[in-house]
């Protein structure tokens, strides 16, 4: 039965919703999981639509840049070197291996990127104790295995990262309980030893089963780079229809496969994964050790679905973007300094524009004031003007207008500089104020003005 109001796909434009831009809509609110090969639109041909549909990234390069400046949190950066496959647990075509946000950005539920990690570190404890050696060389969980002793000290980490519920210390045949799988025969002895340290951390010396809280969030992870075309159909094809559906006693060459299309995230994009610490944290190394499983998880198991035939599978960037980043970051800061400095500039030379301008509109006397004021911030070069202009000839009409000014000066911004230096000064016989004090005082004379 079509999931499809006709008003709705009448507003759209038709059966194969061309008026309808949002490939989020189109597999979740107008999903059409009715549709097969002979129907109209076809499902191909459905799902090629939101294939073609762009994204509306301003929301997911937002939420990259907030996680990457959280200011407690681990970055993972990788590249999707296969087809991704989210969310095909379902037999409708709403959302088909996608998880796609409002936006119509693909993004990997905190879940799977938490199940990513915990997974690489049950297989790590899982090889550890069946074997009885440690992983070293060149086995692709010797990272994992390296900072711990033996498989106990890795089975605490994991419960001290993930978490644990009551069901965490049953055996495996009661309740599937994956850390019994992953330590084998070893069980009962590392869950005791487990059981001790984590009582120990909580306070609790008899509980049996201790509950314990998660010390990572395992943030949802959204692309942060990604190719023109971020989403691609995928086929599988069933060439025995009639034998898988019960129809045929045995499987022949006879029946026809039939092809199943299905959208997939396409390699090349890039993803960045955000990992923060949860509660109280006094071991930094908890964070580090969850950061190490995820970037060793993506790497060498993968996410998602299908895993085993090759979907899913990341290459670490964490280096490689950082080094990227950095290098943005620097030709940012160039470039803001290299715009403030030629702001600067532009307007040190507006104001030396005004300045002349103004200056040129001045009286001889004001000029004189202003050429002084111009330099009285700077005491020792204006001490060895005012030494140079009472040496000087005062008959020179430049000369006078200076001395008058340093006159009207020692009256006004000068007047400190007059009473507690120069004057007492010149009286104490100190050059060169001793020097100059006579010349000071004809000018006074000539110029009428009184000094303090």
């Amino acid at each position: 039965m079509p999931s499809l109001l006709t008003s709705t796909e009448n507003e759209l434009g038709g059966a194969t919703l061309p008026n309808c831009d949002s490939r989020s809509l189109r597999l979740t609110r107008y999903a059409r999981p009715e549709l097969n090969d002979e129907s109209t639109p076809t499902r191909r041909e459905f799902l090629a639509k939101v294939a073609a549909g762009a994204p509306d990234t301003i929301a997911a390069t937002a939420y990259v840049n907030w996680a990457k400046n959280l200011p407690a949190a681990t970055i993972v950066h990788a590249r999707l070197e296969a087809r991704l496959l989210l969310n095909v647990a379902g037999s409708v075509l709403e959302n088909a291996g996608l998880n796609l946000d409002r936006y119509g950005s693909v993004y990997i539920p905190g879940s799977a990127v938490k199940a990513c990690a915990r997974r690489i570190a049950l297989g790590t404890l899982r090889q550890w104790c069946e074997t009885g050696i440690k992983p070293a060389d060149d086995d692709a969980f010797v990272t994992i295995a390296a900072p711990f002793a033996g498989p106990g000290d890795l089975l605490i980490s994991i419960l001290r990262v993930f978490g644990c519920t009551d069901l965490e210390w049953q055996d495996f045949d009661t309740n599937s309980n994956d850390l019994a799988w992953a330590c084998a025969d070893q069980w009962p002895t590392l869950r005791d030893i487990a059981r001790a340290a984590l009582n120990k951390i909580g306070g609790t010396p008899k509980e049996k089963a201790p509950c314990h809280r998660g010390s990572v969030a395992f943030l949802p992870s959204y692309p942060s780079k990604r190719p023109q075309n971020d989403i691609e159909l995928d086929v599988l094809t069933s060439h025995h229809p009639g034998y898988y559906g019960s129809k045929l006693p045995t499987a022949t060459d006879t029946e026809n496969p039939i092809p199943v299309y299905f959208p997939a995230v396409a390699a090349g994009v890039e993803y960045t994964f955000a990992l923060l610490p949860a509660g109280p944290q006094s071991d930094p190394s908890i964070l580090a050790q969850a950061k190490s499983w995820l970037s060793t998880g993506l790497t060498v198991f993968g996410l998602g679905a299908k895993t085993a035939a090759g979907y899913g599978v990341f290459s670490d960037l964490t280096a490689e973007v950082e080094k990227r980043d950095a290098l943005v970051r620097e030709t940012v800061r160039r470039a803001a300094e290299a715009a403030a400095t030629k702001a600067r500039q532009e307007a040190e030379l507006a104001a030396r524009k005004t300045r002349v301008a103004a200056y040129g509109q001045m009286n001889p006397a004001e000029q004189a004031d202003a050429d002084l004021a111009a330099i009285s911030t700077d005491w020792g070069r204006l001490k060895q003007h005012l030494d140079k202009l009472f040496r000087a000839d005062a008959k020179e009409a430049k000369t006078a207008q200076a001395q008058a000014a340093a006159l009207r000066w020692f009256n006004g911004a000068g007047r400190d500089r007059w009473l507690n230096e120069i004057k007492p000064d010149s009286t104490k016989g100190k050059k060169p104020w001793s020097q100059i004090i006579g010349a000071i005082g004809a000018a006074k004379k000539t110029h009428k003005i009184d000094l303090p």
